[in-house]
């Protein structure tokens, strides 16, 4: 969508660092981990868990949106539909 969002993402991520706990969870339990992982999946060439670990991630950023408070909303119906066709064409493919 060509829309502007609701919140910048620079106030987003403030807004985030403040109140979100699932953040901090993730920069310091997650991301370490989520990074070697990705790493070797791209230097193995492995298409299947890059994508797989991507889209991991993506969700995982959108529930930090949603844990920060109040929550940010950048998913909309466009976006959920989108996200609904890969994985049907990833299941298809």
């Amino acid at each position: 969508s060509d829309a502007k969002k609701d919140t910048s993402s620079t106030k987003g991520m403030t807004a985030s660092v403040n109140t979100s706990r699932l953040l901090a969870h993730r920069a310091t339990c997650v991301v370490p981990e989520r990074m070697e992982q990705i790493t070797e999946a791209y230097l193995n060439r492995d298409f299947e868990t890059f994508g797989q670990l991507t889209m991991q991630d993506s969700n995982q950023f959108h529930a930090t949106c949603l844990d920060t408070y109040p929550p940010i909303f950048y998913m909309n119906d466009t976006s959920r539909n989108v996200i609904q066709i890969i994985h049907a064409y990833n299941e298809w493919a």
